[in-house]
């Protein structure tokens, strides 16, 4: 899955202003009839549902907008550049780079929101512009201003609900398929999940919420290991975590002792990466009691977690269905009592000036002098 890369873009140029002369018979002095230059266009993203990763820009990493064109004689105003709408997926936070490096300016958390990331550049004024009583003839004109260009990184954070975690092959995709009717791939072998997947589960009075499948997380995962250390930004931005625990993954016959280890290896991991993860709503769950070994050690694997962590896991099977239905009402009832998350502020600074460090105090003023005397 991609979902961070870095892209460069360019607004489009100002056109130049032109300095032409009305000629016509009979009008010896027709004057001076130079246009203005036209805008250059300007650079937009656009969130779009109909994209989910990045994979886009993995071969175009440079983007342009069209620039003005030049004035034109009759006092024609240049074409302005058309702007270009650049679609990205809802969830993408854009950065823009800076002195600092890069500073984040937006976050396109709803569909269709759109943000001017580039601004092109202003049209130069013809030589019609600077007629004047003393000037009838004049040949100045300005150029057009150039366009902004950017150095952009964009990432992904999946916009979901719930987030499905826990180790390689515990029935994640299983039961994310159970609940939504998502097609995530099933498979018995660890990492059968390479990147995220996504479902909706539309439960009762027109109540739904979105179910995000993220790859197996194994120790180590906020260190780079496994894949966990890519995907887990994913969870960020989820108001709940639904902790799937499978008391056979580590293979050992004391299936009260694996369960415990299972669920404290992933939460150290989620502590570790940061960004508050550990203190997210979640519900614990114990998967596959349909397997006669984890039915029969069920209850003492709830006794185990009640004394250490104060609370007791649920017991499903995403293969048979047991528990589903009970999971799925106990999931709508936490979300409707926990509030939406906000779209992450943007941290791009703004330069105050004074009056003494003006870059325009000259246009602003008239005169500087006025401001060395105070």
């Amino acid at each position: 899955m991609i979902d961070i890369t870095d892209i460069k873009i360019k607004a489009g140029d100002g056109g130049n202003g032109a300095v032409t002369f009305r000629r016509a018979r009979f009008v010896p002095k027709g004057g001076p009839d130079g246009g203005d230059g036209g805008k250059g266009g300007d650079i937009y993203f656009i969130a779009s549902h109909n994209m989910s990763t990045l994979s886009d820009f993995r071969t175009r990493r440079k983007y342009f907008a069209e620039p003005g064109n030049p004035g034109a004689k009759k006092n024609m105003f240049g074409k302005d550049g058309v702007d270009l709408f650049i679609k990205v997926p809802v969830g993408t936070l854009v950065y823009e780079k800076g002195q600092e490096g890069f500073v984040l300016v937006s976050d396109m958390t709803t569909a269709d929101t759109k943000f001017l990331v580039a601004k092109g550049g202003k049209g130069g004024k013809g030589n019609a512009r600077f007629k004047s009583s003393t000037n009838q003839a004049p040949t100045q004109y300005t150029p057009g201003q150039l366009g902004e260009k950017k150095d952009i990184r964009l990432e992904i954070k999946l916009i979901a609900d719930v987030g499905l975690v826990g180790a390689p092959n515990v029935g994640k995709s299983t039961l994310i398929n159970r609940v939504t009717g998502a097609k995530a791939k099933v498979a018995n072998y660890p990492f059968t999940t390479l990147e995220p997947n996504l479902g909706v589960c539309n439960y009762m009075d027109s109540f739904s919420f979105i179910i995000a499948d993220i790859p197996g997380l194994i120790e180590g995962a906020s260190e780079g290991k496994g894949l966990g250390d890519d995907f887990l930004r994913h969870v960020e931005r989820t108001r709940l975590l639904v902790h799937l625990i499978d008391p056979l993954s580590l293979g050992t016959e004391d299936l009260v002792t694996n369960s415990i280890t299972s669920y404290e290896t992933i939460r150290k991991e989620l502590k570790e990466y940061g960004a508050s993860l550990e203190d997210k709503p979640e519900i614990v769950l114990v998967n596959k009691v349909d397997v006669t070994e984890i039915y029969e050690n069920l209850e003492a694997i709830k006794k185990a977690f009640e004394t250490k962590f104060g609370f007791s896991p649920s017991g499903v099977s995403a293969v048979t269905g047991q528990g589903v239905k009970e999971l799925v009402d106990l999931i709508a009832a936490k979300l409707k009592a926990i509030p939406q998350g906000k779209p992450f502020e943007s941290e791009k600074p703004v330069k105050i000036f004074t009056i003494g460090d003006l870059p325009n105090r000259r246009i602003v003023f008239g005169h500087t002098s006025v401001l060395e005397k105070e």
